[in-house]
């Protein structure tokens, strides 16, 4: 059973600003969780707050971590009892309660001796992921996109929201840059209303773009499905999701061909399961991606997509814009895909210092 919860304050600079439609991150702002068990085991989390998104804080989520140190203690290592009690504790929590979910479910794995995509599917064992174009001036925009593709990145998002030129030169100028086979991607963040979301999606679909992402206001279900009656373009739901009953919304109401999902938002890899075999039971597919994260979260993520046939794409590039490692081993990319290693549980160990 739990016999401890600790969590630590973390900052760490940026290697540049992470700007999006909605808000921006100059610096990674987070906790660290260890909980550990009486029979010796350690498992790790981390807790992001996003408050342009989910509406958390750094004050916030320490906060409901101080409560749950308090009140989970004592209790075995379930995840489902233990995601049920955090939730009864702090009906708002999302960040607090993946980290602590993270936590639990590694050491599960290690307890079984195993990594933790095994226990839950292992279903694959790589995945190619995206990584992100910045919403910045379409000529800056195609050097990055150039950067990333001597990195061996073979799908690119590109964030929208900065109006419809600048929006369609930027698409524009990364489609030339990365050529015609790579998969490309549109994330606007909530930044236009339905008509215009349309609007450019008419303009943009001959780059072949592969899906929208949540055009509109997150609140706004009935304009998400406007955009995907209207559009030729697959739409996909991001900050409209930040539960399993919100997926069930988005899927009833028909809103959208596709579902975000992030542990941050969901409150971990327990809810995220829910959210994914919800979806794959309306055959919606899933794709895993993250905020701003270490290595570790990153992590967490990816081992829920090797484990789920129902995701079919990934967006884990959040530590790779970070100056600093704080963990070692863990996931990792080559050749536009990642992969983990074999280690139980996460197969991450914290770096002294952490």
């Amino acid at each position: 059973m739990i016999s401890s919860v600790e969590f630590k304050r973390i900052e760490i600079a940026m290697k540049k600003p992470f700007v999006i439609a909605i808000g921006s991150t100059s610096v990674y702002e987070g906790f660290i969780v260890k909980v550990k068990t009486d029979d010796g085991y350690e498992g790790i989390g981390e807790a992001v707050p996003t408050p342009h998104i989910m509406g958390d804080t750094m004050g916030s989520v320490e906060n409901e971590l101080g409560i749950f140190q308090k009140n989970i203690v004592g209790m075995e290592t379930s995840p489902e009892r233990i995601n049920e009690k955090m939730f009864s504790l702090a009906r708002n929590s999302k960040a607090s309660r993946a980290a602590v979910d993270m936590a639990i479910w590694d050491i599960i794995g290690k307890k079984a001796k195993l990594p933790v995509h095994s226990i839950l599917g292992n279903y694959r064992s790589e995945f190619e992921t995206s990584y992100t174009v910045d919403l910045v001036e379409p000529e800056v925009a195609g050097r990055e996109a150039a950067e990333l593709l001597r990195d061996g990145v073979v799908v690119f998002k590109i964030k929208l929201g900065s109006g419809l030129e600048k929006d369609y030169a930027r698409v524009e100028r990364v489609r030339k840059i990365v050529g015609d086979d790579k998969e490309v991607y549109v994330d606007f963040n909530q930044s236009y209303s339905a008509k215009k979301a349309i609007a450019l999606s008419e303009k943009i679909s001959k780059f072949n773009i592969e899906f929208l992402e949540q055009p509109v206001p997150a609140n706004d279900v009935r304009a998400l499905r406007f955009v995907r009656e209207h559009t030729s373009i697959p739409v996909m739901a991001d900050e409209a999701v930040m539960s399993p009953q919100d997926a069930a919304t988005i899927i009833q109401n028909e809103a959208a061909d596709m579902i975000n999902l992030k542990l941050m938002k969901s409150g971990g890899i327990t809810d995220g399961l829910t959210i994914i075999k919800t979806s794959q039971s309306f055959r919606i597919p899933v794709m895993i991606g993250c905020m701003v994260e270490t290595r570790l979260a990153n992590t967490a993520g990816l081992h829920l997509a090797l484990s789920q046939p129902a995701v079919k794409y990934t967006d884990l590039d959040g530590f790779s814009s970070l100056k600093e490692d704080i963990v070692n081993g863990g996931i990792s990319f080559k050749n536009g895909k990642n992969s983990l290693g074999d280690g139980p549980g996460l197969g991450v160990n914290l770096k002294k210092g952490y």
